[in-house]
């Protein structure tokens, strides 16, 4: 698309990893140190024109890139967005999702007031979505193969390196 700063992907500055569908990279303003973007190659201007299975590969990319923060930069938390929208602060036509690191006393604040609807109107909006929700349908893969039992040995950690299932698990809340 012309006028899309991301279409041709400008400048290689700041990747952080590339394939053949998208591009991650520093984001060129960042609100923290480590604020990551995966930005699909071919232009999707919002996520509901995202093919199922780029939408999977970009989430598994963000896993990928939290993780990374946590390990490298020694984030302690972090928060996968997509503005999705002029209404929700989308600033360009091209779908992207950020990753945040997250550091206690960062200044971030995504806090929103909680309000108050009545029973009648969210009782409205859930039927309206599970009217417009009625037809999704998630195929689910066909497993052919016969699964066959296999031997598990224990392994045990190498001395003097921490277990990643451990330091996965200290990070929740």
């Amino acid at each position: 698309m012309t006028g899309c700063k991301n279409c041709p992907m400008g400048e290689k500055k700041q990747v952080l990893y590339e394939d053949s569908e998208v591009i991650v990279k520093l984001h060129p303003k960042p609100c923290t140190v480590g604020h990551a973007i995966i930005i699909p190659k071919e232009h999707y201007p919002i996520i509901e024109n995202v093919p199922d299975k780029l939408i999977a590969k970009i989430f598994s990319i963000s896993n990928k890139i939290s993780t990374a923060l946590f390990d490298s930069i020694n984030s302690q938390g972090t928060n996968i967005i997509i503005n999705n929208g002029i209404n929700a602060d989308q600033t360009e036509p091209h779908f992207m999702a950020h990753v945040i690191s997250r550091r206690e006393h960062d200044n971030l604040n995504f806090q929103w007031a909680a309000k108050q609807f009545s029973d009648e109107e969210m009782g409205l909006a859930e039927l309206q979505l599970k009217e417009a929700n009625a037809n999704i349908a998630i195929e689910k893969e066909k497993k052919t193969e016969l699964i066959e039992e296999k031997k598990v040995e224990r392994i045990e950690p190498s001395k003097g390196k921490e277990n990643y299932i451990i330091k996965q698990l200290n990070r929740m809340p």
